[in-house]
């Protein structure tokens, strides 16, 4: 792992230490665009969050208190802009409902498939599976966060917890919540 940034190295970057703050950017890049790639799932959209991220991290260095490791306070503000780009973007999904099947939102109807697929099977499923994603949508946010991140991005309970600062029992309780909300809508609707 790699070491908590200096308090020197703040300083050093705060007063426009050019070299500084571009070795620290080189340092921690790839760290959270793998982060918010696995959350967006989207190239484009992740090397922005990650740009705007760096900017946010410039501009509110000075209150970083060393309570935390740099790496956790810069994956907390990476995570915060990929869940407002989500929000922001939730009526034009960027990736197409193919992908999003192979991604998590199939998981109800996958149970009920046999294997091959007429076509008019697969009209239904595309069909369903924009049912399901518009449910997801709709659920609340305490869930469908953590939701996202496990069906959609693939995380594990573990990541959950450590990227939404919560407890493993309280990652695996908003699933089965989640879980369940879903499926009395999935009735209802």
């Amino acid at each position: 792992m790699k070491p908590n940034i200096t308090h020197e190295q703040v300083l050093r970057i705060l007063s426009g230490d050019q070299v500084a703050f571009t070795a620290f950017y080189e340092e921690n890049r790839d760290m959270l665009y793998y982060q918010a790639y696995r959350f967006l799932k989207h190239r484009e959209d992740a090397e922005d969050v990650v740009q705007e991220a760096y900017i946010r991290i410039y501009l509110n260095l000075h209150t970083y208190n060393f309570s935390c490791r740099i790496n956790t306070w810069m994956k907390r503000i990476v995570k915060n802009l990929c869940i407002d780009r989500v929000r922001r973007n939730k009526s034009k999904p960027h990736y197409s409902i193919d992908e999003q099947n192979s991604e998590g939102s199939n998981f109800i109807l996958e149970t009920l498939s046999d294997g091959e697929k007429t076509p008019d099977q697969q009209v239904v499923d595309n069909e369903e599976s924009k049912r399901v994603l518009h449910l997801v949508k709709t659920m609340p946010d305490q869930y469908k966060n953590v939701f996202l991140l496990r069906f959609f991005s693939d995380y594990s309970l573990i990541e959950i917890a450590d990227n939404l600062s919560m407890e493993v029992n309280t990652v695996k309780s908003r699933i089965f919540r989640g879980r369940a909300y879903l499926r009395r809508k999935y009735r209802v609707s």
